[in-house]
Order: structure tokens, then sequence, then C-alpha cells
């Protein structure tokens, strides 16, 4: 039987397909699309082609309405990006039909084309369309229509700056829309306060890092902060004074983390650092480096000193017991005179050391 899934999925970018994870009011915006057109392209081309006997309208409204239900089957296969692409031609092909048919006054259905693209594809690839587009409509417009000079060069610059002014439009929209959404996304899963991962972020990233770790069976640990004595701070400085500490604290950790590495503010003055392709052994060297930095910097004349817990993630288990491990280990450091470094494993603990 034939895999129309994998056929369909194996001719997908990948970067453009990402495209649309990343960006889901793009993805919500182009399925919404895409149950639409082919309940409009009949009763505003099919049928009023039909019964005004517009031959050469009706038979591109047709193909037209063929490609859009392609392009509905494609993204039921999760390839966005080729959809995206049918959905554009689809419209293209009711303009060509236009031109075809002499229809000029319809030339106004011309702005959905770049509107269209700019808000369904990547930036480049809209800009791409365009020009495909445009280029296919002068093409068909030599072809069927023989105009004087003076009057091809007035509708060529009308047309152009007609989809031109539409296309900046379309731009200047979606980029606001991304722009919007971005913030939108940043707010949602950062702490206001620190700029770390907040909670909801970390339960969502950590599933798929844990995801790639059993996939492709690579380790990963997770480190738990907690600041010594922080209370402390906040009676004797005020609050304000603790929260520019949380803040300069968090921006020392992620200054000294790798790339790929994650900071999330646990809660308080707790923080978790997550580590992919770091065993608990690699990640305990990693915290005792934060550890020494945290204790040797000077937060605004505040000397602080904070402690550490270390846990290797067992893929095959949950989440919650990685977490569990790096707390008793951090709890152990705390027992033992704060300021250290513990790891702890399903087996028990591994390393420990107190400054």
């Amino acid at each position: 039987m034939c895999n129309w899934k994998s056929i369909l999925l194996s001719f997908r970018c990948k970067d453009r397909n990402r495209f649309y994870e990343e960006c889901p009011h793009r993805k919500r915006f182009l399925n919404t699309v895409l149950n639409i057109t082919p309940i409009l392209i009949p009763f505003i081309v099919i049928i009023p082609a039909y019964i005004f006997d517009k031959t050469e309208m009706l038979n591109f409204g047709i193909v037209g309405f063929v490609v859009a239900l392609l392009a509905r089957f494609v993204y039921s296969t999760g390839c966005f990006f080729l959809s995206a692409v049918f959905l554009i031609f689809s419209v293209a092909i009711l303009c060509f039909g236009i031109v075809i048919q002499g229809e000029h006054f319809l030339y106004m259905w011309f702005a959905v084309v770049p509107g269209l693209a700019f808000l369904i594809l990547p930036y480049t690839d809209a800009v791409g369309a365009i020009v495909t587009f445009i280029s296919g409509v002068f093409m068909l417009i030599f072809k069927y229509h023989h105009h004087s000079v003076n009057t091809l060069l007035y509708y060529t610059i009308n047309l152009v700056g007609f989809i031109s002014v539409i296309s900046l439009g379309g731009f200047i929209l979606i980029t606001v829309i991304d722009d919007t959404f971005r913030m939108l996304r940043e707010s949602s899963i950062r702490d206001p306060l620190t700029r770390a991962y907040n909670r909801r972020a970390f339960m969502e990233f950590i599933k798929e890092e844990i995801a790639r770790a059993r996939r492709y069976r690579f380790p990963i640990s997770l480190i738990m902060i907690d600041i010594d004595d922080f209370k402390n701070i906040n009676d004797t400085y005020g609050h304000i004074k603790g929260d520019e500490v949380l803040k300069e604290l968090a921006e020392l950790i992620m200054c000294n983390i790798r790339q790929c590495d994650r900071l999330v503010r646990w809660g308080g003055e707790e923080f978790i650092v997550v580590c992919p392709h770091l065993t608990g052994d690699e990640a305990f060297k990693v915290a005792e480096k934060l550890r020494k930095l945290v204790a040797s910097h000077d937060f605004g004349g505040v000397k602080i000193t904070a402690s550490f817990g270390v846990s290797e993630i067992n893929p095959e288990e949950s989440i919650e017991k990685a977490i569990k491990l790096a707390d008793e280990a951090l709890y152990e450091v705390k027992k033992s005179g704060k300021n250290g470094v513990a790891v702890f494993s399903d087996k028990g603990n591994s390393k420990f050391a107190v400054d």
C-alpha cells in the first residue's frame, strides 16, 4: 500500500517546515485559509463562471479548486510548507484564468496572492512566490493580449505598483504579528525578574530533551541551585536588594553555562540548570565551577554562597524522580554546612563536596 504521508514528508524542507512549528500563529492561519478556500472557490469563481458562460474562468476555477483540495490533504500529512505553496499556487491559477479570460476589471483579485504569500510563507519564499506570480501574469499577457507599447507600459507600472503596495502592507502586518507573538511567548515562558525560564517552560522543553536523549542515547543532567540564607539578605538589605541579587545571580549563571544549557527559576531563590549531553559527574564539575563563581562574586556589596544538588536523568524514568534526587542532594549539602555540591543517583550519593 502506498504511504502518501511518507512520500510527501520526504519532499519537505525541514528548516521551512520547522518555521510553522516555531510560529504556530502562521500554522493556524494557514489551516483556517485551507478550510475556507475550497468553499469560496466554487461560490466566487466556478458557479458565476458557469452561469455567465466564462469558459476559461470555469476551467481554471476547477483546477484551482482541485489544487486547493490537494493543499488541504498535504497539510494533513504534516508538510505545512508544501501545503502553503500549493495554496498560493491554487490562488495564482485563478488569477491566470482572469488574465486569459481578459477580465481586466477583476485584476483587483491579484492583491490576494502577495498578501497571502506574506501571511503563510517565510519571508524569502513569499518574495520568491510574488516575483514568480508577476512573471507568470506578464507572460500570459504577452501571449494572449496584444497591446501597444504605451498601453502595456501603463498596465505594467500600475500592476507592479499595486502588487508592491499590497506586498509591503502584508509584510508590515505579518512582521508586527510575528513580533507581538514572540514577545507574548517570551513573557509566558520567562520569569519576569531574572529572565530565566519558568516552571511551565521547563515542563514543556524537558520532555523534548528527554525524548531526544532516549532516541540518540546521550546523557542529560540537572543542577539544582539554592542561595544560602537568602532570607537574611531580604531581612538585612530589603526585598528590592534581594531581587537585584536574584537577577544578577541568574545573569552570572547564564553567562557561564553552555548555549545548549537552560536556566530555570524553580521558585523563590531556587534555580535549575538543564545540561544536555552531560553525565552526573560532568555536571558536578559545572556545578563546582558555578559555586566558586557565586562565592567570589560581588553582588553590589553583598556576598552570597549557594548550594548545588546534581542528578543525572534516566530517560526511561519520570523527570520527577530526577528532580527529587537533585533536591535530596541539595538537602544533604544544606545539612553539611552549605556552599557545596553533591551528586545523587538512584543508587545513592556518588560524589559530595562542601567548601
